[in-house]
């Protein structure tokens, strides 16, 4: 018995003698899984920025999103304009399944390198308001419009104050901001003088969306001349300026110099820049990229009236009175809406835009002057 006791023992040592020591901890192991646990604090993060490349994904457009900003506090003004154009136009047409392509330009940026045929518009810098200029507000909108695009699909080009000559797309949009003394406030929008259908279709679209999500005012009473007659439009007279075909429009997105339309184009351009990339959303997706009648600015036979005829502001007889014009006045058409026509009417050397009943015109004749004058107002840089 005691043998086999003996024997019990020594098997039982010699198991725990074989038995693996615990492992060594190498140093810094346990650090990090504690640095690894939900309970540490995460190193801080970098402030989100605007992606300089020209494209976006929706997660660097997240990204690079604004942080929410107070009704009541503007955010710092925003940094010198940096932006420099992207690719050159595609040519139309284009082939089945191309991406559709848009360009965005930042109003009055680095306009001082306009060329030689807009060197009059060189100094043209736009509004200013306490040290923050125009072209600053504008990129700060014109490139989160680029990102929200890109996120959908769409191609975007970011154009300076100088367009690619008879740059060609399938849309084409001006931002810039307004100015005044007088305590004007709100957005408009306006197509070319001679304005397709797509252009009109584009710009229904964006009025649509621009006032819902931003809040403002429409400006109803401040399209201008030189809206209409923006110079980038003016592709008769410039070769720096949009192809015949490609839809435009040119948004005021607010008055720079009031307070409340700060609120929004300074402090929140993110709101700016969604009222206007879901406006062209929306148009890219009900137009119809096969109908190229739509794109084609109607084209009319200058004039004149045929009896002392009244200007008036809107295809009515009820609308306010512009002008009285004699008899012999030229008129050059820009569009028609039932029995008016929109248009120039050139009296001696006096211009009046405005609407004329189509009974009060006849074509002209042998007996007419048969040098006519240029058709659209000179160019202009709102």
């Amino acid at each position: 018995m005691r043998l086999i006791t003996c024997l019990i023992l020594l098997h039982f040592f010699i198991l725990a003698a074989c038995a693996p020591a615990p492992a060594a901890t190498p140093a810094g192991i346990a650090e990090r899984e504690v640095a690894n646990t939900p309970t540490a604090t995460p190193l801080p993060l970098p402030s989100p920025t605007l992606p300089p490349s020209p494209t976006a994904t929706p997660a660097r457009v997240a990204q690079a999103a604004p942080p929410p900003v107070s009704d009541t506090i503007a955010e710092e003004a925003p940094p010198a304009p940096t932006t420099t154009p992207s690719a050159p136009p595609t040519p139309t047409p284009r082939p089945p399944g191309t991406p559709p392509r848009v360009g965005i330009q930042i109003g009055h940026l680095r306009s001082h390198e306009l060329p030689e045929e807009q060197a009059h518009l060189r100094t043209s810098t736009g509004a200013r308001w306490n040290g923050i200029t125009e072209a600053q507000v504008n990129e700060a909108i014109a490139v989160r419009v680029r990102d929200i695009l890109v996120a959908a699909g769409v191609e975007v080009d970011l154009l300076p104050a100088t367009v690619p000559p008879a740059y060609d797309a399938d849309a084409f949009v001006a931002i810039h901001a307004d100015g005044s003394t007088e305590g004007a406030r709100g957005w408009k929008i306006a197509t070319p003088w001679r304005a397709s259908a797509a252009s009109r279709a584009l710009m229904e679209a964006v009025a649509a969306t621009y006032g819902v999500i931003t809040g403002l005012p429409e400006d109803r009473n401040g399209i201008t001349i030189n809206m209409r007659g923006y110079y980038a439009f003016n592709y008769r007279r410039h070769s720096h300026a949009i192809a015949r075909t490609t839809p435009a429009i040119i948004v005021e997105t607010g008055f720079l110099t009031n307070a409340a339309d700060r609120e929004i184009i300074v402090a929140r351009p993110d709101l700016a820049a969604r009222g206007i990339a879901e406006g062209i959303l929306r148009y890219l997706k009900q137009r119809d990229p096969n109908d190229g009648a739509a794109l084609l600015p109607p084209e009319w036979p200058i004039l004149y009236t045929s009896a002392e005829t009244a200007v008036r502001a809107g295809p009515a007889d009820t609308a306010r009175l512009v002008a009285r014009v004699p008899a012999d006045s030229r008129v050059f058409v820009f569009n028609r809406e039932g029995d008016w026509y929109e248009a120039m009417v050139r009296a001696g050397d006096t211009r009046y835009v405005g609407w004329v009943r189509v009974d009060q015109t006849r074509p002209a004749t042998a007996n007419d002057n048969p040098a006519p004058p240029p058709a659209e107002p000179p160019a202009t840089n709102p």
